[in-house]
């Protein structure tokens, strides 16, 4: 009787993992028509986590990370072509690659969509946008959690003295950032890394 369990346990544990390579193989292999070749080559090589290579050489100079932000939610971070800022779960979507410009010392950074050319904006209400021209309101202070996170919160404002931070709910709506705090999971992303990285945008 263990005999016929074990085997038949093993059968449906090797089913689930054949199903779930489908799957994922069948995910990474769809070809969006409005991507270009250089968006989709992004795509296909956002696949390292961010911490296991982390280079701070980025934090001087201005240089350029191309990368997906992937929520603690389950949602990568999109910046669509009207400035409006979601979440997918589709890691091929080209909205979801993104340009993170150090901007300033002290990690002060700027976050744009390659394909929308738009920057993550907060407003002092806590309002995330897309924006098409680079403001104060488009700096972000990143923050590496102990927890092998990042957060991000807005240089320039505050609520009440406390930090409003990019976030994403378990839905993958942008929440106001009023709401947000360092230790909730909305506001913990992997930035997902590309080899892409060493390409200067002027």
């Amino acid at each position: 009787m263990r005999k016929w369990m074990l085997t038949w346990n093993l059968q449906n544990l090797f089913s689930g993992l054949y199903l779930h390579a489908i799957f994922l193989f069948g995910s990474v292999c769809v070809v969006y028509s409005d991507c270009t070749p250089e968006q989709l080559a992004a795509i296909m090589n956002c696949s390292k986590h961010e911490r296991h290579t982390r280079n701070y050489d980025y934090m001087e100079g201005g240089d350029v990370r191309i990368r997906q932000l992937f929520s603690r939610t389950q949602w990568f971070l999109t910046i669509d072509d009207r400035g409006n800022i979601n979440g997918t779960q589709d890691p091929t979507d080209c909205y979801s690659i993104l340009e993170i410009r150090t901007v300033s010392e002290g990690g002060i950074l700027a976050i744009k969509g390659v394909k929308s050319q738009r920057y993550i904006s907060m407003n002092r209400a806590g309002v995330l946008q897309g924006k098409d021209t680079y403001n104060e309101n488009c700096n972000f202070k990143e923050v590496f959690l102990e927890n092998y996170f990042n957060a991000y919160s807005s240089a320039k404002w505050t609520k009440n003295g406390k930090e409003m931070f990019i976030a994403l709910s378990q839905k993958g709506k942008p929440i106001r950032g009023k709401r947000t705090r360092r230790e909730h999971i909305a506001s913990h992303f992997i930035p997902m890394k590309c080899r892409e990285e060493e390409r200067r945008v002027d």
